[in-house]
């Protein structure tokens, strides 16, 4: 098995030192993937957990009383 392997290592090595031709799509495909990649695994692999997106302000938090529902109410406008 071992005898197998070197093998096919061999062949795999003698292969790396064709030169292939890439077009400029290819090219920025795979810059893009590795991009997204490594932000992906930084993400999952990062030490700090408890990081959010967005500044977390108060605004449309969900945070509304039922009496706050109950105020617009009074508030509308009557046509005349």
């Amino acid at each position: 098995m071992c005898n197998h392997m070197k093998e096919n290592w061999e062949n795999f090595k003698g292969t790396l030192s064709d030169i292939t031709m890439m077009s400029k799509r290819e090219f920025l495909l795979t810059m893009a993937v590795c991009l997204l990649g490594g932000m992906v695994f930084g993400m999952f692999f990062s030490p700090r957990k408890s990081t959010v997106f967005g500044s977390n302000n108060g605004n449309n938090s969900g945070n509304i009383s039922k009496n706050d529902c109950d105020a617009d109410e009074e508030w509308e406008v009557e046509e005349a």
